[in-house]
Order: C-alpha cells, then sequence, then structure tokens
C-alpha cells in the first residue's frame, strides 16, 4: 500500500488554515500548509476578534496576544440620527489581519509543520490517499482540510442572483487619538466599521451592495456622520476589495475535503465573530481529525464528528446573524425602532449573545 506523504494537507494560511495545522501537528501529525499568497499581506477584515477567541489565540501563538494593541469595551451603532452604545464585556481586542495572520504562520512552523507560500492549488484528488496537485508538483496526504475562504477554488461554487452581489472594502488610515471602540454606520445599501489598529490609525471595512457603492469614499458619502469623521483621513496603504460576498447554510465537507473557515461558511461581518470562527473551526477540525490519524476510527467518522460539533457549536450564530442581517436590510423606520431597542441594556447583551458562536470552553484549558 502507497505510503501518503503526510498526515494532513491544510489549504490555505489564514487564521482556520494556520489554527489547523498548530493543533494537527502539536498532536503529532505530519502536516503540509499550503498558501497561495506570501506573509505579511493585508485582508478585508474587520480585524475584530472577539474576546471568546483571545484565550484560544494565545494558546496557539504560544505567547500573550499582542499586548500593545487596542481593547475594544464598547461598540457604537449610528443609524440614521440615532446612536446607540453596547458593552463589550470582557474586551475584545483589535489586530490588523497583516500582524495576525503573519504571526499565526511563525506559529504553524515552529509547532513542526512544513509550510510553503506562493503555492496554489489547482486540484485535490480522493481515493484512498488524497493527491493535492499544484501547477508542478504533487503531494499526497491522508486527509485534506480546505480553508481557502468563502470563494474556494476547490468547491462547488452556488448560483448568486445579480441583485445580492455584495462587495467588501477596507483601507486603514490615519486618525488622531481615534476612538476605542468598534463603530458601525449603517445606510442604505450596507454599512462601514471603524475601529481602532494603534494609537493614531483606525481601520474602514465595509460591506456593501454593489450598486450602492464601489469604493470606500462612495461608502463614507451615504453616511453623514462616517462623512464627517472621514473627511481629514489619510490613507496609510491603497484600499483592497474583495467580491462577491455571499451567504449560504454551513457546509463541512466536500468531496472527502473537511472545510474550515469562510470555506465552510460566510458569517456577517458587523456579528464580529468572523475571525473568532476561524479559529475555532480550524482548531476543531483538527481535533476531529486526531482519532483518524492514531487509528481509532475512519476519515468518514471524523468527518461526521467534525459536522456535528460544528453545527452544535456555529450554527446558532450563523442563523442569529442573518436574522439581524434581514432586520437591518428593512425600511428606515423598522431599522430605527431596532437600534432604538438595542439601546436598551437587555436586548443588547442579547445580541451579541446569540451573534457568538458555542465554544467548548474546557477545550484549551486541558492542553
Amino acid at each position: 500500500m502507497e505510503k501518503a506523504g503526510y498526515d494532513l494537507i491544510v489549504v490555505g494560511g489564514g487564521p482556520a488554515g494556520s489554527a489547523c495545522a498548530i493543533t494537527a501537528a502539536r498532536a503529532g501529525a505530519r502536516v503540509l500548509l499550503l498558501e497561495k499568497d506570501k506573509f505579511p499581506r493585508h485582508k478585508v477584515c474587520g480585524e475584530f476578534v472577539s474576546p471568546e477567541s483571545l484565550q484560544l489565540l494565545e494558546w496557539l501563538l504560544g505567547k500573550r496576544c499582542f499586548p500593545d494593541k487596542p481593547q475594544i469595551a464598547h461598540a457604537r451603532v449610528f443609524s440614521g440620527r440615532k446612536t446607540i452604545s453596547l458593552p463589550i464585556d470582557p474586551a475584545a481586542q483589535s489586530i490588523a489581519r497583516f500582524e495576525l495572520d503573519a504571526a499565526l504562520f511563525h506559529a504553524v512552523q515552529s509547532a513542526g509543520a512544513q509550510v510553503l507560500e506562493e503555492i496554489t492549488v489547482r486540484e485535490v484528488q480522493g481515493g484512498n490517499l488524497f493527491s493535492v496537485k499544484t501547477a508542478d508538483k504533487s503531494f499526497s496526504t491522508r486527509a485534506v482540510v480546505n480553508a481557502t475562504g468563502r470563494w474556494s477554488e476547490l468547491t462547488q461554487k452556488p448560483a448568486i442572483r445579480k441583485q445580492e452581489k455584495w462587495i467588501g472594502l477596507k483601507g486603514h488610515f490615519q486618525e488622531k487619538d481615534p476612538s476605542p471602540t468598534v463603530d458601525l454606520y449603517f445606510f442604505d445599501g450596507g454599512y462601514c466599521g471603524v475601529q481602532p489598529v494603534s494609537d493614531r490609525a483606525v481601520n474602514a471595512c465595509a460591506m456593501v451592495r454593489a450598486d450602492a457603492a464601489r469604493s470606500l469614499e462612495e461608502v463614507f458619502a451615504r453616511q453623514p456622520a462616517l462623512m464627517q469623521r472621514a473627511q481629514p483621513w489619510q490613507p496609510l496603504f491603497p484600499p483592497i476589495t474583495t467580491s462577491p460576498l455571499y451567504f449560504r447554510e454551513p457546509q463541512t465537507e466536500s468531496g472527502g475535503m473537511v472545510l474550515a473557515g469562510d470555506a465552510a461558511a460566510f458569517i456577517d461581518p458587523f456579528a464580529g465573530d468572523g475571525i473568532s470562527l476561524a479559529l475555532h473551526s480550524g482548531t476543531l477540525a483538527a481535533e476531529c481529525l486526531e482519532g483518524f490519524f492514531q487509528g481509532r476510527c475512519s476519515l468518514e467518522e471524523a468527518t461526521r464528528q467534525y459536522d456535528a460539533a460544528y453545527r452544535r457549536q456555529f450554527e446558532p450564530a450563523f442563523r442569529n446573524a442573518a436574522r439581524l442581517r434581514m432586520m437591518l436590510s428593512a425600511p428606515p423606520w423598522i431599522r430605527s425602532l431596532l437600534v432604538s431597542l438595542a439601546g436598551t441594556r437587555p436586548f443588547s447583551k442579547a445580541i451579541v449573545k446569540r451573534t457568538r458562536a458555542k465554544k467548548s470552553g474546557d477545550r484549551v484549558s486541558r492542553r
């Protein structure tokens, strides 16, 4: 019988892929991580690391998480003429993906996994062993985790109606004394989140319908409070975009591959749980595959365990975030009513709680 070159190949070196590779390598698996880009690099992302994931991130990095980065203890919501404040307790953290992904990628190497950058996977073929093919190489492995994002070239693409097309835009800007809050500016056709990434800079990240805006300047012009705030801003790098953004039911397996992060499902960015879901789903995928690597179960059984745990822990957050998105896309008077209700403490706490994933709290403490 042919022997696999690796126990696990992880495709994609973002938070989900890196978390998976670190967890599997520390458990003794032979791991190869393939990343199509080169670190560090910017990604369209709100860069909000929710408190539910900070302990896990500390374990993955093997050190305290970015102690110099801004703490976020409040969120402010701007909609029409209304502004409300929501507590974030315990506090979240703002960490630029330029730094976060590079730190995680370094931790993958420190954990003993092999990593290759600027390698694009063209095809994955199943069988007794998986064959992972690039432009000029082929790697054999016992299992594959696809962590290549919501628009993966390795999975079947869902049909998207033209009127549902959304785009993401992001930039970092100089701002004097930025507010230590995450600020959400809602308007007809989308919203923009702004939060500090240092004591002199902010991240502005928007999700908008393609027919509403196609640049950050157009986004800023759609919300009066945001337009006024952005007037003195100076960009720190050219804005970046991604499209299309789409929402679908979570999918944890495709062609025998385990899916993690946005490749499994994409949560509404305003929920602030995207990075957390990526870290937790990548770690969970590796943990469920551990039994297969050690001969205690089949790959199919490990995949079923992952699917059950994923849906138990994460599906409620996707479902509730989708409901909130529908309400925030409603006519202005409904949005105004929702914002007024969100200003009450019980309602605001419920919003935060119900758009967060249920995590198994003892996982990290056992290690």
